[in-house]
């Protein structure tokens, strides 16, 4: 059945791919491992598109169908917070235009419950710094998926250390990455999914609030 859900997303056959998600469901299969499943259906629908198999329609369409298997699997997103009490500020960086990833990401955050800050797409590092001081986020979540990028992140990170030297917001990053861009670009994390990231952000935003309590 999981090579059957794959492929299904991957022909973005919305209706089978939902119905083999309820089904996976009905037998017990850990929702986790349904939505990585899924997850790995869209990865070859972006590869199909780079390749110039697929149209930019056929990317939409296949981020539609994920967004709706989140749903059935993890119900209805959360409801968050006032405007003013975000965690998380996340955009995709400067010369960098995707979205589908960050936008999957961001759904899956909201369906757990944190607050997130959609700054959008080709965000520059004063946009980041500005969106952090306005709404105190301890999290920043940048999207990167073309190397000519990478440098926009580790400007982005070195005005961070500069103008939060005190209570200074975890940097995140995700898409096109890996460790060595995690050390050239200075962040503390990199992911590799959306659900890694989801859960790295409650971790961290745990921990915080831990912190918090004991230094009280």
């Amino acid at each position: 059945m999981r090579k059957l859900l794959i492929t299904a997303i991957a022909k973005i056959n919305e209706e089978k791919t939902l119905y083999l998600v309820r089904q996976a469901l009905e037998k017990g299969i850990e929702p986790f491992t349904i939505l990585e499943d899924v997850r790995r259906g869209l990865e070859i629908v972006v590869e199909m598109y780079n390749q110039g198999k697929y149209f930019l329609a056929d990317l939409v369409m296949a981020a539609e169908i994920y967004k709706e298997a989140q749903q059935i699997v993890l119900g209805p997103p959360q409801e968050g917070d006032s405007e003013g009490s975000f965690q998380i500020v996340f955009g995709t960086v400067k010369k960098d235009i995707h979205d589908i990833g960050k936008n999957i990401t961001i759904v899956t955050m909201r369906q757990y419950g944190l607050r997130v800050l959609d700054l959008g797409v080709d965000v520059s590092p004063q946009m980041f710094i500005n969106a952090l001081g306005e709404t105190g986020a301890s999290i920043l979540c940048m999207s990167c998926l073309i190397s000519e990028a990478y440098d926009s992140i580790k400007e982005t990170i070195k005005l961070v250390k500069k103008e939060f030297a005190h209570n200074r917001p975890t940097t995140i990053i995700g898409g096109r990455v890996n460790e060595t861009i995690c050390n050239y670009t200075g962040a503390d994390y990199w992911v590799k999914s959306c659900i890694d990231g989801t859960f790295l952000c409650r971790k961290i935003l745990a921990e915080h609030c831990s912190s918090s309590t004991l230094n009280q």
